[in-house]
């Protein structure tokens, strides 16, 4: 599978490029003005941030935000598209949906709970997965279904889309790998 992995100046690219061996992979560090290189590519894949200290609501410019781009590109992108942390952040936000501050830094392995569509589509009741944010989700966008949650939305579907706000490319009961192979997108 040829793949566009948007890396978002992620602390996990090491993890990222292991769970995916095996498929082609071409990286583009984001930026703004970003020509995202799509073209011949199976799926895109939004990756976590943290790296640089950028988050979904800083600023390129005095009114517009760092991902704008980003998000233009995924309303507009037509390939199955996977969402990890700060990629499924992108992702609620271009779909029109707040993604406030949590009062504390989330960093450990945590349980989530599956909705019954959630169950249906991942197999499990429960999951536990690697979180490493300090924003999060707690309306899912229109049209989206809820798959997971914890102390907020945790994974989101819609079409070819699929977004956890968690890290599956860390330790965890679903595994980016396998997410890739899966009937997910």
């Amino acid at each position: 599978m040829k793949i566009l992995l948007i890396n978002n100046h992620t602390r996990h690219l090491k993890n990222l490029t292991q769970s995916l061996a095996g498929h082609e992979i071409e990286i583009q560090m984001y930026q703004p003005g970003l020509e995202f290189n799509d073209s011949g590519k199976d799926l895109i894949i939004l990756s976590g941030g943290g790296g640089e200290g950028l988050e979904i609501d800083d600023q390129v410019e005095r009114g517009r935000l760092w991902y704008e781009d980003e998000m233009e590109f995924v309303l507009r992108n037509k390939k199955p598209l996977i969402g990890i942390c700060m990629g499924f952040e992108v992702v609620c936000r271009a779909y029109g949906v707040d993604v406030p501050k949590m009062d504390k830094l989330l960093l450990s392995q945590t349980q989530l709970k599956t909705t019954k569509k959630g169950k249906n589509n991942l197999g499990y009741d429960r999951l536990s997965q690697f979180e490493a944010h300090q924003w999060h989700v707690t309306k899912a966008p229109k049209g989206f279904d809820v798959l997971a949650e914890s102390d907020g939305i945790e994974i989101i579907k819609k079409g070819n889309i699929f977004a956890t706000q968690f890290h599956p490319e860390k330790t965890g009961s679903l595994e980016l790998k396998n997410i890739v192979t899966g009937a997910f997108c």
